[in-house]
C-alpha cells in the first residue's frame, strides 16, 4: 500500500488522488490568505484569483476533506477577514456558507488572540490581533475532548470551600484563546520562514481536544508544517499537502533536528494528566466530606436533630442517577429520641433541595442507633475527625473505637484524609 502519512508536494484540490478514504480524524489548517500572499507557485489559490473564484476553490479543496473525514471527525480552520475598497470583507463567514454546501457544520467560532502579527492597520482601522477559529464537524456526533484541556491550577482558592462549584476535571476553557505567534526562527535555524505560523500550543490544544495517539491529523495547506510537526511528537500520523517545495524541505529538515527531543517533551507533559487526576479526586474528597457536614448542619440548625454523628466513604460502585460522580455510603448515628424511619424522612426532604442536590453525589444512607452497629460498618482501623465548621482540613487521626469518647465537636468520620489551608491556594 502507498504510503500517504507524509507531506505531499501536490495541489490541495487532488486530494482524493492520494487519499481515498473515510481516515481522517482532524484537519487542522490555515488557507493562503485570499490576494495578499504570493507562496510562489502557479497553482496556488488566493493569490490573483477572483474573490468568488477563490471561494470556489476553497469549496472544492474542503469538499475532498470532507469526504476523506470520518463520521466523528472535525476540522478547525484559522481564517481572518480583511480591508479591501475601503470595507471589511467578512471571509470567515463566507467561508463557512461556502463549505456548508459540501455538508460542514460550524460547531464553534473561537477567537485566537494572537498579539505578535504583522501591521495590518490603516488610517480608521484598529491593529489586528486576533483571527478566527472556526470549528466544524461532519456529524452532531463528533469527538471533543474538552476535559483534557481543562484548567485545574488558576483556580481561584474558593475551591477548597465551595468545590461542589468546581468541575472536578477544572475550568473549561473560553472561546478566546490567547497563543502569541512564534517569533521567527524559535523552533530552530530559521524554521518559521513563513507568513503566519501557527504556535505549537494551539496546536496541541486542538490536538488534546480532537484526537488521542495513533490519530490521523491532516493539514491541506502545510505551509512549514507546523501542525504536522506538532502532531508527529505527540504520537500521531499526518498527511500534509504543500505546494512550495522550500517549506517541505524546512519541515524534513526541522524534523530531523527536533522530533527525538519533541517526543520527550511530550511524554514529559503526560504528567499533566496524573496530576489532573488527583486535583478531580480531591474535588470529590471535598465535595462527599462537605456533603455529611451540611448535613449535620441542617439536620441540627433546621430540624432540632443534633445528637447524630456521621461516618463516610466512598464506594466502587458505578452511578446510576444522572449528573452523579460518585456512589458515597453515610452511616448516620442516632442517639435522639428520634426514630430511624424520622430521620430518613427528614434526610431525604433535605438531599432533594439544594445544595446538596447540586453536589453530583448518589448517597446511601445507613442509620445505626447504637455504636456498636455504627462502627461496623467503618471497615478502616484509623479515621479522620472532622467538625460542624471544617470539612477541609481534618482536626486528628483516631482508631475508629475510640471515637465514643471524641468531644462533642467530633461529627464526622471518614476514611478520606483531606488536609488543605485555604491561605496555600490564594
Amino acid at each position: 500500500m502507498k504510503n500517504i502519512f507524509k507531506v505531499h508536494n501536490l495541489d490541495s484540490r487532488l486530494i482524493n488522488k492520494v487519499v481515498k478514504d473515510k481516515v481522517v480524524d482532524v484537519t487542522i489548517t490555515s488557507p493562503p490568505y485570499f490576494d495578499m500572499k504570493d507562496y510562489d507557485s502557479e497553482l496556488q489559490i488566493g493569490y490573483g484569483q477572483e474573490y468568488d473564484e477563490y471561494l470556489e476553490d476553497l469549496k472544492k479543496v474542503f469538499k475532498n476533506v470532507f469526504d476523506i473525514t470520518k463520521d466523528d471527525g472535525t476540522l478547525w480552520v484559522v481564517i481572518d477577514s480583511y480591508k479591501r475598497n475601503g470595507e471589511v470583507v467578512p471571509l470567515p463567514f463566507d467561508f463557512s456558507s461556502k463549505i456548508k454546501e459540501v455538508g460542514w457544520k460550524l460547531q464553534e467560532v473561537i477567537i485566537w488572540k494572537k498579539d505578535r502579527t504583522l501591521p495590518w492597520s490603516n488610517t480608521g482601522q484598529m491593529r489586528s490581533i486576533f483571527e478566527y477559529i472556526l470549528v466544524f464537524s461532519k456529524s452532531e456526533s463528533f469527538n471533543f475532548y474538552i476535559d483534557r484541556v481543562r484548567d485545574f491550577k488558576s483556580l481561584k482558592r474558593w475551591w477548597v470551600k465551595y468545590p461542589e462549584r468546581y468541575n472536578p476535571k477544572g475550568k473549561s476553557p473560553d472561546s478566546i484563546w490567547e497563543f502569541g505567534i512564534p517569533v521567527q526562527g524559535s523552533w530552530g535555524s530559521g524554521y518559521i520562514d513563513h507568513f503566519c505560523p501557527l504556535p505549537e500550543g494551539l496546536i496541541e490544544q486542538i490536538l488534546k481536544i480532537t484526537t488521542n495517539e495513533t490519530d490521523i491529523v491532516l493539514d491541506c495547506f502545510s505551509g512549514s508544517g507546523a501542525v504536522l510537526a506538532k502532531a508527529e511528537s505527540m504520537n500521531r500520523k499526518y498527511i500534509g499537502f504543500e505546494l512550495n517545495k522550500e517549506y517541505i524541505k524546512m519541515f524534513k529538515k526541522y524534523q530531523k533536528k527536533t522530533l527525538k527531543e519533541n517526543k520527550k517533551d511530550f511524554l514529559f507533559s503526560k504528567k499533566n494528566t496524573f496530576e489532573q487526576e488527583a486535583f478531580e479526586k480531591l474535588i470529590i474528597d471535598l465535595r462527599v466530606l462537605k456533603y455529611a457536614r451540611l448535613l449535620y448542619k441542617n439536620l441540627s440548625k433546621n430540624n432540632g436533630i443534633k445528637e447524630i454523628r456521621i461516618s463516610t466513604t466512598i464506594t466502587r460502585r458505578k452511578t446510576t442517577k444522572k449528573n452523579a460522580l460518585v456512589v458515597a455510603e453515610y452511616n448516620i448515628l442516632n442517639l435522639t429520641s428520634e426514630s430511624s424511619i424520622t430521620i430518613q424522612k427528614l434526610i431525604n426532604e433535605i438531599i432533594r433541595k439544594k445544595p446538596l442536590s447540586n453536589f453530583g453525589i448518589e448517597p446511601i444512607f445507613y442509620i445505626s442507633d447504637n455504636y456498636e452497629s455504627f462502627l461496623s460498618r467503618v471497615k478502616q482501623k484509623y479515621v479522620y475527625i472532622y467538625t460542624e465548621k471544617r470539612s477541609h482540613k481534618f482536626s486528628e487521626k483516631i482508631e475508629k473505637g475510640n471515637f465514643s469518647g471524641s468531644p462533642s465537636t467530633a461529627i464526622i468520620i471518614s476514611n478520606i484524609k483531606v488536609d488543605l489551608n485555604e491561605k496555600d491556594y490564594e
